[in-house]
């Protein structure tokens, strides 16, 4: 068998065939590299759509009790109001004050 039958019957001869697995291993390490940064891109992305909703729910969960805190601020005002505790103070069975009497206290820590 002569070089040149060979050449012919294998093809590429060695040195360029070394040179093109080179080529194609580079370009295999260059597309898993790309592909592991897509999905670690994605997986980031994903990450934080997962975030942003919880936040969104959180935001809204605060809406809500924001507008009930509201709503019982306003109901604990009106129930302190002085003419809703009269009514309650008659209903309960207490009578006005027909007189007052003040207490005069010495101040004993004044120097």
């Amino acid at each position: 068998m002569s070089v040149l039958w060979q050449k012919q019957t294998h093809g590429v001869p060695k040195q360029t065939e070394q040179a093109n697995r080179k080529v194609a291993l580079l370009f295999l390490g260059g597309v898993l590299t790309v592909t592991l940064l897509a999905a670690a891109y994605l997986g980031l992305v994903a990450w934080n759509v997962r975030l942003a909703r919880q936040v969104w729910t959180m935001e809204n969960q605060l809406m809500t009790m924001e507008r009930q805190n509201q709503a019982l601020m306003t109901e604990v005002a009106r129930l302190s109001s002085i003419p809703v505790l009269q009514e309650r103070s008659v209903k309960l069975g207490y009578q006005p004050a027909k007189t007052v009497d003040f207490i005069h206290l010495e101040d004993t820590h004044a120097p």
